[in-house]
């Protein structure tokens, strides 16, 4: 649209910050001034951008609320529009030289203002690069708990596995120890059994060495009473024969004597 300018343009032109451009505008839309507009976005004419010059300039050199400034100018502009007395407009037109007067100091104040807002730009931008940085921390998080998410996902089914192959291997122990108990069962019984077989063994040969034992003392005493009887026969032969040898000595003894007597 030829002589309209948007924001960016509005603040180049008349040397007033973008952002206190579109605060002036707020304001001034609240107190009921409309500006043209193309798809939602403000086109300042002319005539606009000399009444936000008019504004920042009184903002400037007053200590008055904002509001106040802009409600101020709007009466004057209907004042202006409406004819307004002579003695009025001179007044109006002292107090604008007045304001004219303090121009240096308003231009030195938007100096001052234009640095501050450099400093703002580029906190503006450090901010972006914190906010960078901290979105891309951001992400990394997230992927490290993807990551970790996807890790315990693992260590679940995993420990599922294991539950459920410790499980199996209890059942297993468990009908392998029956089995076990089973054979163990068996084969002590097969041990009572040949134990008892061993001991019937046993008992059987006790008694027969028992009754050969009884057997042997039995034939001992008969072979000692047959030694007994044998030493008597001895001793009843040897006392028979010492007689006998007495009686020949006395039978030989007589014949002898009877032939000395011839």
């Amino acid at each position: 649209m030829e002589g309209t300018y948007k924001t960016k343009d509005a603040a180049n032109k008349t040397g007033i910050p973008g952002n206190l451009v579109r605060k002036y505008s707020q304001i001034l839309e609240q107190h009921g001034f409309e500006f043209n507009k193309v798809s939602n976005t403000r086109c300042f004419k002319m005539e606009d951008l000399r009444l936000l010059k008019a504004i920042h300039e009184r903002a400037a050199g007053l200590n008055e609320d904002i509001s106040d400034v802009v409600a101020a100018i709007l009466q004057e502009e209907i004042l202006q529009e409406t004819q307004i007395p002579s003695a009025e407009a001179s007044a109006m037109v002292k107090h604008t030289a007045s304001v004219e007067d303090v121009s240096a100091t308003i231009r030195q104040q938007n100096k001052k203002f234009e640095e501050f807002m450099g400093k703002l730009d580029t906190l503006a931008q450090l901010n972006e690069a914190i906010i960078h940085q901290n979105s891309t921390l951001i992400s990394q998080n997230r992927q490290k708990d993807d990551k970790l998410d996807e890790l315990m996902q693992q260590v679940y089914v995993k420990e599922s596995k294991q539950v459920e192959m410790i499980h199996d291997l209890v059942h297993h122990v468990h009908k392998n120890k029956s089995k076990q108990d089973e054979k163990l069962n068996d084969l002590l019984n097969h041990m009572y059994k040949k134990e008892a077989k061993q001991e019937e063994k046993m008992g059987k040969l006790i008694n027969h060495v028992y009754k050969k034992e009884s057997s042997r003392d039995e034939q001992l005493m008969q072979l000692i009473r047959e030694m007994q009887e044998t030493k008597r026969m001895i001793a009843a032969s040897q006392e028979q024969t010492f007689l006998k040898s007495i009686r020949n000595m006395f039978v030989r003894f007589k014949p002898e004597k009877a032939s000395s007597r011839l």
